[in-house]
């Protein structure tokens, strides 16, 4: 992977700080440094993601923290998601027709990208120092 060279000034303490604990898990300062950056960032966009989904994780990445919040918070139309659930249970019976597994198919792969989506998004936020909810704050 090809890398860059970043120099950055910053204050004693804090540097002090790494320091003790890059020595603490007996590493270099720049080893845990680059850790902990790396920790706080949001994970890549998978290359196994449909290529639609994968270009929208990335656009997502150049949206302020006001157009994330929407995304992180949404939820799926409670009208599709009654249908879902209903075509879930018929799918359990065995009692699905054709068009029936086909709007099944294309609910889940909604309902997929959706939860793709809010993940990243709270990712985002997270890495960009946002205090995210937790879960009891989420439903």
């Amino acid at each position: 992977m090809p890398t860059r060279t970043l120099t950055l000034t910053i204050p004693d303490t804090l540097y002090r700080h790494f320091e003790i604990q890059a020595q603490a898990i007996q590493r270099t300062v720049d080893d845990y440094v680059l850790e902990t950056l790396t920790r706080q960032s949001p994970p890549p966009v998978e290359d196994d993601l449909p290529a639609d989904l994968q270009a929208e994780l990335r656009a997502m990445e150049a949206l302020s923290d006001e157009a994330l919040w929407p995304i992180a918070n949404s939820k799926m139309n409670e009208d599709k998601l009654a249908l879902y659930e209903v075509l879930l249970e018929r799918n359990r019976t065995n009692s699905l027709t054709v068009e029936g597994r086909e709007m099944l198919e294309s609910l889940g792969k909604e309902a997929d990208y959706l939860m793709v989506r809010k993940s990243q998004a709270f990712a985002l936020l997270h890495s960009r120092g946002h205090k995210l909810p937790s879960l009891d704050e989420l439903e």
